[in-house]
């Protein structure tokens, strides 16, 4: 798995405007994630029909844990689609003025959502084994989930019974009501599933989100 190369997704918003949804992985805890903007890199030129977005990150000095973390990005309101001349979003992860990488996303059809829909998604979903020295193996699923409300828990749970490939793991993401009176508040909740030490063989891993939307995840390795 190449380091830093932003993962990209598009959501509606309920005004017909979209928020970008981006993270990347960095080899330590010394990284972290700056405020994103749109932006072009100055050494870089690009089409008119390409929306450019800068990540940045921050490298701090001193003691870091040698662990894979994700840094994660939001950027709302933003003006995309045919009638603002914008059908792709080109996002560039940098450290100051260097470019450690880079992907694009298209602004399709299927991001739209008619008016009054609630704008409760999933994003940011990452799979990887850390085979990363000394070891043991690791297994690892997160992904960030948006509810109405902060008044939820989230996890993601091993599927009874799993399917008929030992290299696919389903997982299934339970949600849980608290009780009490919460604020409508859109509310981003990270969740993850860790295995450790690891003694599977994954490929890949289906994310159950609810009967009617699931993600597939490829697994990464990260050497």
């Amino acid at each position: 798995m190449e380091m830093f190369r932003p993962n990209l997704a598009l959501t509606s918003e309920p005004d017909r405007e979209f928020t970008l949804h981006a993270v990347t992985l960095a080899p330590n805890s010394c990284y972290s994630a700056g405020r994103p903007r749109a932006e072009v890199p100055p050494t870089v030129r690009l089409l008119p029909e390409v929306f450019p977005v800068i990540l940045p990150v921050h490298m701090r000095k001193g003691r870091c844990l040698m662990v894979l973390t994700p840094l994660r990005y939001r950027l709302r309101n933003l003006e995309l689609g045919a009638a603002f001349g914008k059908t792709t979003v080109t996002a560039f992860a940098m450290c100051g003025d260097q470019i450690l990488g880079s992907a694009s996303v298209p602004v399709t059809a299927s991001h739209e959502c008619s008016p009054g829909a609630t704008p409760v998604d999933s994003s940011d979903w990452f799979a990887w084994v850390n085979r990363m020295p000394p070891g043991p193996g690791s297994f690892h699923v997160t992904g960030t989930v948006t509810m109405p409300t902060p008044g939820y828990d989230v996890a993601l749970k091993p599927a009874t019974p799993q399917g008929i490939n030992p290299q696919e793991l389903i997982l299934d993401l339970i949600v849980t009501e608290r009780p009490g009176t919460w604020p409508q508040v859109l509310t981003p909740m990270t969740v993850r599933y860790d295995q450790q030490p690891y003694e599977g063989n994954y490929s890949g891993v289906l994310v159950r989100i609810d009967e009617d939307d699931a993600v597939h995840l490829d697994v990464q390795d990260v050497f």
